[in-house]
């Protein structure tokens, strides 16, 4: 037992563990409890590059024609398996990994992440059955590699000064504290398949702001004044976090906290008191792009 002292902290967790031991309020999946599901990635080798071609257009056809016959099975719809540099190696987005009772795995539950583990190789020893008896190409393919760890998707998100929302994403949102942008869809992952809700296109620009108050815990008795939170933990509601947990939003959190902590630390402010027009001129001389249309 020991205590960790900081002038500053900025929990980078992913599952909102600091803001969660310091009491900060947080929220843990949809109304209901539901959260994304999780995956475990992997990459495939000896795939015959000129033969699979776009393979990736036609996989969830023969998924679905496999499901149908009956003679595969499938955790989820919407599989995503993409050709990388080399075309003999594939990646493959496809497992789903729940618990007894149908639900997610839980990213903060030890029991149900080694459970995911273990059910997340199975999955893929059962795909690669698949990719190798009815996609051209891949009938020598082999597992090449598996992901160190489960791909969590979302635990825990603080609550805090601002959420970000649905509706923000759909609708290309401004905010007067954007510390930069996030260019991803809703991408909901719920029992069996994948959602996915797009800002209209070309209709959009394509893209919505993110705040800085949204890394900011909502403030109020007993909440620590020296905590940002950055990253898939940050304050989103349960859909609009299916878009900005991506990583692309995360290195825009993460440069954000990260300065604004450091402008703090320097003028002796709490980090939601940096000024937000000096953090965006900072942001914008390190290069980052806030998403003004100037």
């Amino acid at each position: 037992r020991c205590a960790v002292r900081g002038k500053v902290f900025i929990d980078c967790s992913g599952d909102a563990d600091i803001a969660q031991w310091g009491g900060l309020p947080f929220e843990k999946g949809d109304a209901q409890g539901h959260m994304l599901y999780p995956t475990l990635m992997f990459k495939v080798g000896n795939v015959d590059g000129a033969r699979a071609q776009e393979a990736w257009k036609t996989i969830p056809q023969l998924m679905d024609q496999a499901a149908a016959s009956g003679e595969f099975t499938f955790p989820r719809r919407g599989a995503i398996v993409r050709p990388q540099k080399h075309d003999y190696e594939w990646r493959v987005n496809v497992t789903q990994l729940a618990n007894a009772d149908g639900s997610a795995a839980d990213g903060t539950d030890a029991a149900s992440l080694s459970a995911g583990e273990l059910e997340g190789r199975r999955q893929i020893t059962e795909y690669l059955k698949f990719l190798r008896a009815k996609v051209p190409g891949f009938e020598n393919a082999y597992v090449l590699d598996i992901a160190p760890q489960l791909g969590i998707r979302e635990t825990r998100r603080i609550v805090g000064e601002a959420m970000l929302t649905k509706e923000d994403v759909l609708g290309c949102a401004d905010f007067e504290d954007s510390i930069g942008v996030n260019g991803w869809p809703l991408e909901m992952h719920t029992a069996g398949d994948v959602q996915w809700l797009w800002p209209p296109i070309p209709g959009s620009r394509g893209y919505n702001q993110l705040p800085f108050r949204m890394m900011v815990p909502r403030r109020g008795p007993g909440v620590a004044a020296n905590v940002l939170v950055a990253g898939r933990c940050a304050s989103m509601t349960h859909e609009g976090q299916s878009a900005a947990r991506v990583s692309g939003s995360c290195f825009v959190m993460g440069e954000a906290a990260g300065t604004a902590a450091a402008m703090a630390l320097r003028d002796g402010n709490a980090p939601a008191d940096v000024p937000v027009a000096a953090l965006q001129a900072q942001l914008q001389r390190q290069g980052a792009f806030l998403g003004r249309q100037e």
